[in-house]
């Protein structure tokens, strides 16, 4: 699997790079393009240094900026800001999210491939559509459909919050990406093309990605079974607000869990992943389940234990 991709941001600010298309006076009808997505980094580069999907005239400097593949993917889901972006590129392939962005790629690329598949069922609209354009990009990053559908689990867990959200809540949801990565040696999976059943010995690795804005230490669970991945995703969440409200440190017990409370330890991840990647990471790992209990009086058989 592709690890990573880089993408084309302005060189000044940092922000991710998109284009207004269309034609001259018809602002109104102009297309959203971006962002510019790559998976070998000197292609990147190349593009940044000599950009060719400038309108004319317009003078602009660029960055690379490397983000998770599996944050690249969750922003697919989310529709990347501004939510109304028409298409997204992937080295030289090109992905409309609206039906205007497919009518726009059908024109530049000169056949009529994604039009009559958005419109395929219900103009496009809905989870049908998004797996279309997800299936190709996940074929593209050599990820396996599996792994899409647990980030889109945990997608949907995250955006299933209150309107009413606090600030910390808000910079965790700008800022910060779970990313979802097979554990090494678990996956199996039996089905056609179309449905895949994971093996019940199947997990998962999911760590966040971009605590760093905040000078704070990723955080991650390991060994996550694909039936906890959702809950977990949203747990990690969790755990991201209240390090950027409170603080987390290596050795740190903290008090978690809903009906059931849970000792969780903050440790320093030992995995060879972070030091790859020069970033600090704490793991968070399920030390002690505790349950209430208490006695009866005492009855012919002795006392009676209540939990």
């Amino acid at each position: 699997m592709i690890e990573h991709v880089w993408l084309l941001a302005d060189a000044a600010s940092g922000d991710v790079s998109y284009i207004q298309h269309g034609h001259p006076d018809e602002e109104e009808s102009w297309k959203t393009i971006g962002p510019f997505a790559f998976t070998v980094r000197d292609h990147a580069q190349e593009a940044a240094d000599n950009p060719k999907f400038l309108p004319e005239g317009v003078v602009a400097s660029f960055a690379v900026m490397e983000v998770e593949a599996s944050g690249f993917v969750q922003s697919i889901y989310n529709g990347f800001p501004p939510t109304n972006t028409d298409v997204f590129t992937l080295d030289a392939h090109v992905y409309p999210l609206t039906s205007g962005g497919a009518e726009w790629a059908d024109s530049a690329l000169g056949h009529p491939i994604w039009g009559p598949l958005f419109d395929a069922n219900g103009k496009g609209e809905g989870i049908d559509w998004l797996n279309r354009v997800l299936k190709q990009v996940a074929h593209h990053l050599d990820m396996k459909m599996e792994t899409v559908d647990a980030i889109g689990a945990v997608n949907a867990a995250v955006d299933d919050v209150a309107t009413e959200v606090e600030q910390t809540a808000l910079l965790i949801q700008k800022h910060v990406r779970i990313a979802i990565r097979p554990e090494p040696g678990t996956i199996a999976v039996d089905g056609d093309e179309e449905h895949h059943t994971l093996s019940p010995t199947a997990r998962f690795w999911l760590h966040t990605n971009g605590m760093g804005h905040f000078n704070l230490p990723e955080l991650e669970i390991r060994d996550v079974p694909p039936w906890f991945v959702s809950a977990a995703g949203a747990e990690l969440n969790g755990w991201a607000a209240f390090s950027l409200d409170r603080g987390i440190s290596d050795g740190d017990v903290l008090d978690g869990g809903g009906p059931v409370p849970l000792k969780i330890e903050a440790s320093a991840s030992p995995d060879l992943f972070w030091k790859g990647a020069e970033r600090v990471c704490l793991r968070l790992e399920v030390t002690l389940v505790l349950f209430a209990a208490g006695h009866k009086k005492h009855g012919p058989d002795g006392p009676e234990t209540v939990h």
